[in-house]
Order: C-alpha cells, then structure tokens, then sequence
C-alpha cells in the first residue's frame, strides 16, 4: 500500500499558494529586472535567470518545509543518483514497497520528493525530463531527448518544483558532443593558467607592462584626451603611467572623487571596453586550444545501460575503454587502473629500460 499522505496528488490550495508566490517574485523583481536587463550582457542575463530561480526555490522549499512535511518523508532503498550541479545537489531516485519516486537533495537543506511514484526508475525520468536516455559526466547529467537535442540538469533545474510547476526545458545543446564539450570549457575557465594567458596576451596587444598582473594599485589621477586616456598610480611606492584606449566613464568619475583610491590592476583595466573586449577574445582562444591538445584523463561515464571507462577528445568524442559495469565497480576499475599506471611510471623512473603499458580492455567503441 502507498502511503496517503505521499500518495495524493498536489491538491488545489497547493497549487493556488505556489501561484500566488510565484506571483509575488514576479511583481517583486518584474520593475528591477527590467532596469537591469537594459544593460545587460548575455551573460548578465543569464546569471538573473538563475538568481531568479534560485529565489523561486528558496520560497518553495519554505512553503513545503512548513504546510507539506509528507515530501520530507524519504523512505525506501536508494536506486540511483543524478548530479545536477556537480557536488552542490543531486536528483535520487528512490525503490520503496514495488515503486520508485525522485528527491531533490541541495546543499545542507532536506531532501524532498519532487516527482509522482511509478513502477520503474525509467518511468521515473520519463514522466519527469521526457527522456529516459541521460549520461552523467564530470559531475553533470546530460539527458537526450526524441529530437536528438541535449539539456543538462545544471541548466534546467525547474524540475525542483516539479510537483506544482511541471518542467519544461529551456537550455539545449545541439548534440551530445556539443553538450560534453561545453562541460569540459566551463571546467577549462576556471583554471587560473588561462586566465592569466589571456590577459597577458591582451596586455601585449596594448603596450602595457606585464609585471602589473596581479598587483593592487594606489591611484593618483586619470585624464582623457584624443590619444586614449591615461591612468596615474603607484605600485609599490614607484608611480607609473599607462594609456588606456577608453575607460568607463562611471569609473573614472569614481577616481576622480576617491583620491588615492587602491584597486587591483587586473579589475581595473577590465574597465576598458576594448581590454574587455580583447580578454575575452584571447581568453576564448586559450580555452579552446586547451579543449583541443589538452590529453585527458580516464574517466568513468555513465549512461542507461550502465558505466564504463572512457577517454574525452576535444571534438567531444568519448572512447569507450571498457565493458559496461555497475558505478560503483567502475569507480573501483578506474581506480585499480591509476594505481597500476602510477606503478608503472615509478619502474619506469627507477629502471633504464620502459615497458609498455597495456591495458586489456574492450576499445572497439567510440561515439
């Protein structure tokens, strides 16, 4: 027998109190967004998008906390997990007496059920993301719907208020390997190397000094005139001087008003449209040869037929290097496979001769 209390479908003063909330956040932040959206970057946009979802969440979370404990009833055996945002929240899907439901676990909060129950884990994702085909990779899940078209769990997390809001997909990817490369150029942006590459090239292009990266600076005076605009400060009590190509006029206003104002160097040259501009250039550049030549590790990769050890390419190609296995005997696979090329690269420092690494298993497939 199911449980009443989970068992009921959302009845209607549920759904009158999330549309009355989502109401308030649109009448809260309808004018702010509208102002700031004049403005904004793709980029910018984006990050409303999420804050805007994150605040739905938020009010969700507090209304079911308080008026629907039973969704905090999570009983039954753990079937299976879905990172959605690597390590920070996850979709679980549970097994208790012949059916399966999905929780949705955030950070410190409680888990919460966010799906009907059903008679299988792929009834599950079905009736919930259309698609019951999905790959999990670097801590993402990947879904492929009928269409050949891709979304990420990350990008398309409406399915949280599922119960009073049914999802709906907003981000795709062309394709699988458009999807899995982009994964890999998110990981590539936060590496400092690249960053750090970039600005060095952009401050090249510019003639200005590249032992500024990474300093704080004191400054004196900015002044505009027909060759650019040029910045006074001081580093490490030594004043220097450089022409910028254009500057924001708000920012300049404020150094202006603020004498001996302290700033980090690689901040305040972002204030240049065309720095900016040409950062971000170089910067696309730097992570996209890197996606490229970058050798990536083994990895495990898992779909709905099960995991296996795989090798990226930079076209977003995935070799598959083993038969399929459960996840948790992957892992310990791939783990049993470091050890053993680790071992191997201690004989080869401490012999003279190298022997050659072999690895038996299946290569056949790549897709």
């Amino acid at each position: 027998m199911r449980n009443d209390s989970i068992e009921r479908s959302v009845n209607d003063t549920m759904l009158t109190i999330a549309d009355s909330i989502l109401q308030m956040i649109e009448q809260a932040k309808k004018q702010k967004e509208l102002d700031r959206n004049r403005l904004a970057t793709p980029d910018k946009l984006s990050i409303l998008n999420e804050e805007r979802g994150e605040a739905e969440y938020e009010l969700y979370y507090g209304l079911i906390k308080e008026r629907r404990p039973d969704l905090f009833e999570v009983n039954g055996d753990y079937v299976e997990s879905f990172p959605v945002d690597k390590d920070k929240s996850t979709f679980q899907i549970f097994h208790n007496n012949g059916e399966f439901y999905g929780v949705y676990k955030q950070g410190a909060k409680d888990a919460h059920i966010v799906t009907q129950f059903f008679h299988s884990k792929e009834e599950v994702l079905l009736y919930t993301f259309g698609t019951s085909e999905f790959e999990k990779f670097r801590g993402h899940t990947l879904f492929l719907s009928n269409d050949g078209k891709v979304f990420s769990l990350q990008n398309n997390k409406q399915f949280r208020l599922n119960l009073v809001k049914p999802f709906k997909t907003l981000a795709f990817y062309e394709n699988i390997k458009e999807a899995r490369s982009l994964v890999v150029k998110n990981e590539l942006r936060k590496e400092p190397k690249l960053r750090i590459q970039a600005l060095r090239r952009t401050l090249e292009e510019h003639f200005i000094p590249l032992d500024l990266i990474g300093k704080t600076v004191t400054l004196n005076s900015i002044s505009k005139d027909n060759e650019g605009v040029w910045v006074s400060f001081e580093v490490n009590k030594k004043e220097q001087n450089i022409r910028l190509p254009d500057f924001d006029e708000k920012w300049m206003e404020r150094v202006r008003d603020n004498s001996r104002m302290t700033a980090a160097f690689d901040e305040l040259i972002m204030n240049s449209r065309s720095i900016g501009e040409g950062f971000l250039t170089f910067y696309g550049l730097e992570i996209n040869n890197e996606l490229q030549t970058r050798q990536h590790d083994f990895e495990v990769i898992s779909n709905e037929e099960g995991s296996y050890i795989g090798k990226f390419s930079g076209t977003g190609m995935v070799k598959k290097l083993s038969p399929y296995f459960s996840e948790e005997e992957a892992n310990k696979q791939l783990k049993s496979l470091h050890n053993h090329i680790q071992l191997h690269k201690q004989k080869e420092r401490y012999e003279d001769k190298g022997a050659e690494l072999s690895i038996e298993l299946d290569s056949s497939d790549k897709y």
